[in-house]
């Protein structure tokens, strides 16, 4: 019992030490010319992320008191025109770095949470909560995207926050975070189906519990998704007349939730739909659109169910599918997909080609800048060029799914 004691107060030290760390670096490099250099980066920014159309956003609502919304290109959820008194480089750094440090504590969190359940298998290694922290808060995608006062930072906050809740068994803080990472970017309504499920395991444990009946288990299901669900939606209502009372009209509804769906705004970013729409006929782009968006929603129920037993990796991979196939991604989706994968480390051991995985990561992050720079500066290329980066990315990240998901079915098995 002592000896838990002593190695639980050494992994809260490591934690502490690591978000420090985290801090410290993140606010250094705040200080260098890096911040101006990334800030309007589209692997990092979109049309609904970016730190520079949110500052117009912001100078059209308390400055000039107009809507925002009326000019069609600010596309930011209405709560985040709250941001107005971290207009500041120095308080806004300091916003975005404690975002990113509560946002590793979550990551921290979930580990935890995970490793109370966990059996390790011969030659597997399980990552306490300080490495996937450290995951999280070093890596190059969330550090660039920090830098860049991209708001995903706040999404993959909010994210965060939902997950490691459902973990933990927190049927209210889960339905609140949920709801706001679904206001500031849609997709997360997406992980509600395996978060409930995540929800009931930790309050009915099925393998704690052969004996209990089946209907008591399915009445306890019933009640966790009731309660949540109800929960969700009476936020998002507060939400809304919330973001009624910030804007005076309804318009953020089509500049935000409508340009999420139907991508009117074909900036170029490190997704497919940009390229995609510009070369569709205008009469086919809505059942295209259609098509589009209903291609991740395909993806709910038969991750949720083929992984009803372990619903945490269901949303793991939610996230990442999410990351790959919403309208508007950057770095920063992955950066956060990348360190929910660090929280299931044992399956490292059972990847058959990382050093591929890590080969095509980089592969694509060097397409990205170059194919950006010959196409919009030195005019040697062209937009196939930039969407071939795009593709190349998007290819890898699928490659990693898959393989985590083989992974996972050779862990389970042993």
């Amino acid at each position: 019992m002592a000896t838990q004691t002593t190695r639980v107060s050494h992994g809260a030290t490591r934690l502490g030490w690591t978000l420090a760390s985290g801090a410290l670096v993140h606010l250094a490099l705040a200080l260098s010319p890096l911040p101006a250099i990334l800030v309007d980066r589209n692997e990092l920014t979109t049309p609904i992320t970016s730190w520079t159309r949110l500052q117009e956003g912001l100078h059209l609502t308390h400055v000039l008191h107009q809507s925002p919304y009326s000019g069609g290109s600010f596309h930011h959820a209405p709560l985040l025109l709250l941001l107005h008194f971290f207009r500041s480089p120095l308080a806004s750094h300091l916003l975005w770095t404690a975002a990113e440090v509560a946002t590793a504590w979550n990551v921290a969190r979930i580990a935890r949470g995970r490793r109370r359940n966990l059996v390790e298998g011969e030659g597997e290694q399980v990552w306490d909560e300080a490495w996937c922290a450290a995951l999280y808060l070093f890596h190059p995608f969330s550090i660039g995207s920090a830098l860049a006062r991209s708001t995903s930072v706040f999404n993959n906050l909010c994210l965060s926050t939902a997950i490691a809740a459902a973990v933990s068994g927190s049927p209210l803080t889960l339905a609140f975070a949920l709801s706001l990472a679904t206001h500031l970017s849609l997709y997360p309504v997406l992980l509600l189906p395996p978060l409930i499920l995540v929800l009931n395991h930790q309050s009915s444990p099925p393998s704690s519990s052969p004996s209990t009946p089946s209907t008591t288990l399915t009445t306890s299901l019933r009640t966790t998704a009731l309660l949540t669900t109800t929960a969700f939606l009476l936020h998002q209502l507060v939400v809304l007349a919330l973001s009624h009372y910030l804007t005076g009209s309804w318009d953020f509804l089509s500049s935000v939730y409508g340009t999420i769906l139907t991508i009117p705004d074909l900036t170029p970013t490190i997704g497919l739909g940009w390229y995609f729409f510009i070369e569709m006929f205008a009469h086919f782009r809505a059942f295209f659109v259609g098509v589009f968006q209903l291609h991740v929603l395909s993806y709910v129920a038969p991750l949720t169910i083929a992984y009803r037993r372990d619903p945490i990796f269901a949303v793991l991979l939610l996230v990442g599918i999410i990351s790959i196939f919403k309208s508007y991604p950057s770095l920063g989706d992955f950066g956060i997909w990348h360190a929910l994968l660090g929280t299931y480390s044992e399956l490292s051991a059972h990847l058959p080609r990382p050093l591929l995985l890590l080969s095509l990561t980089l592969y694509a992050l060097c397409l990205l800048p170059t194919f950006h720079h010959l196409w919009l500066y030195s005019g040697s290329g062209n937009a196939n060029f930039f969407y071939a980066s795009t593709r190349r990315m998007e290819g890898e990240a699928c490659v990693l799914s898959s393989t985590a998901q083989a992974a996972q079915c050779a862990c389970s098995q042993r």
